[in-house]
C-alpha cells in the first residue's frame, strides 16, 4: 500500500515546501523542522486511514489525537523532544531529509513503526548504553522503552522474541497474542491466527480450515466481502457487515464524531470544531446491531472473551495510567511503568534522564 494522494496531503506538500524555501541559508531552527516534521507524519497517518474515494480527515487522526490540530502539536513535541536529547545523532538537517523521504514512505511502514533509512539517523551510544531514543544508539534502536523512561541500546528483536516493550525488526510485526515478533504475509502467501498478512492484505479462509492466504483487503465503503471473499482493511476504518449474503466494506464509527457517506470522518461538534476524546464508559467494540465503534482519542477496554467494551479517554501528561486498562497516554507521552506492574505516570521522553 503506497502513498495516495488526496487533498489533505497535497496541501501540507505545498506548505512544506513554502517552508523550506524561507530557510535561510544552511540554517534551519528546530521549531521549522519539526513543524515540517509534524506536517508530514499527520498527513500521512490521515492519507493512509482514508478508504479509496473518501476526503477528509482520515480515521487515525481522529482516533489516535481525537482531530489534526493536536496531532501536530503531539508529532511536533516528539520531535522536538528528540533533538534536545544528549547524544542523539538527529539533527534539524537530518529532520528535513527524513521529510523529503516521506514520499517513498509505505503505508504499512508508517503504521508498522519501519521507517525510511533517511528517518534512522545513530548516535554514539553503543549497545547496553541507556537510551531514551533509537537516534542516541550506535545501533538505531532503543529497546525496552516503550513503557519505561530508559531503555537499552542494542538490536531490534526478531522472530520469535518478545516485542512487549519494543518494536520488531523490518519485516516483523508484534502479535497481540503472546507479544512475539511474527513475519508477515504478502500477497498469496499462507496465513492464520499466528501468521499475519502485512497491512492493506487481509486472510482469505475457504470453508472451515483453520488458515488460509493473504489477499488484497477491500478499500472502499461498499466493496463486498466476507464468507470467500476479501475481508475489509481495518487500517483504513472499515469493516465487514451487513445481512447474511450481501456484506459489505462498511465505515467503523468513532464516538463523537459523523462518519462520511464516503468513509471519511468529520468531527460531530455543531460548530465545526474539534472533535473531543469520548467519554469514559462510552460503549465500544461490537455493538448490539452489530456496528462497530471506536474511540477518540482513547483506548476500548474489551474484556477477554467479549466483544462489547467501554472507552477509556487517555490520561493528560503527567496523570495516571495503566497498561491493562487504561488510561493510556496521549503519544508522544509514555505510560511509564511501576517494576511491579501495570500502573504508572504518563511522561513525555527525556533524553537528559537516561545518562549514556
Amino acid at each position: 500500500m503506497r502513498l495516495r494522494s488526496t487533498p489533505l496531503l497535497v496541501t501540507a506538500l505545498v506548505w512544506l515546501g513554502a517552508c523550506s524555501s524561507a530557510t535561510v541559508g544552511n540554517t534551519i531552527t528546530v521549531e521549522q523542522a519539526c513543524s515540517e516534521l509534524a506536517t508530514a507524519r499527520c498527513s500521512l497517518r490521515s492519507n493512509c486511514s482514508l478508504p479509496d474515494g473518501a476526503r477528509g480527515v482520515g480515521f487515525g487522526v481522529r482516533e489516535l489525537y481525537g482531530d489534526l490540530a493536536t496531532c501536530l502539536a503531539r508529532e511536533a513535541l516528539a520531535c522536538t523532544s528528540e533533538l534536545s536529547a544528549p547524544q542523539t545523532g538527529n539533527t534539524p538537517r537530518a529532520v528535513q531529509r527524513c521529510v523529503r523521504a516521506f514520499m517513498t514512505y509505505s503505508c504499512a511502514d508508517f503504521l508498522d513503526n519501519v521507517p525510511p533509512l533517511d528517518c534512522t539517523p545513530a548516535g554514539p551510544r553503543p549497545s547496553g548504553a541507556a537510551c531514551a531514543f533509537d537516534s542516541q544508539c550506535e545501533t538505531g534502536v532503543c529497546n525496552g522503552a516503550r513503557t519505561a523512561m530508559c531503555g537499552t541500546c542494542g538490536d531490534p528483536p526478531g522472530l520469535g522474541e518478545d516485542c512487549s516493550a519494543s518494536t520488531c525488526a523490518r519485516g516483523a510485526r508484534c502479535l497481540a497474542a503472546g507479544e512475539t515478533c511474527a513475519p508477515l504475509g504478502a500477497t498469496s502467501d499462507a496465513c492464520d491466527a499466528t501468521h499475519p498478512c502485512d497491512r492493506g492484505l487481509s486472510c482469505l479462509v475457504a470453508g472451515a480450515e483453520a488458515s488460509g492466504t493473504c489477499e488484497a483487503a477491500g478499500t472502499r465503503v461498499g466493496l463486498e466481502c466476507g464468507g470467500k471473499m476479501r475481508g475489509c482493511d481495518a487500517t483504513r476504518g472499515l469493516f465487514c457487515a451487513g445481512a447474511a449474503g450481501a456484506t459489505t466494506c462498511q465505515p467503523l464509527g468513532l464516538a463523537g464524531t459523523m462518519p462520511d457517506a464516503d468513509g471519511g470522518v468529520t468531527a460531530a461538534n455543531p460548530d465545526g470544531g474539534p472533535a473531543v476524546p469520548t467519554p469514559v464508559g462510552t460503549p465500544c467494540g461490537v455493538l448490539a446491531d452489530g456496528s462497530r465503534i471506536a474511540c477518540v482519542a482513547g483506548t476500548c477496554v474489551v474484556q477477554a472473551g467479549a466483544g462489547l467494551g467501554a472507552c477509556v479517554p487517555f490520561a493528560a501528561d503527567g496523570y495516571p495510567c495503566d497498561t491493562a486498562v487504561g488510561p493510556g497516554c496521549l503519544p508522544p507521552a509514555r505510560c511509564v511503568t511501576d517494576a511491579d506492574g501495570t500502573a504508572g505516570t504518563c511522561v513525555v521522553p527525556d533524553g537528559a534522564a537516561c545518562p549514556g
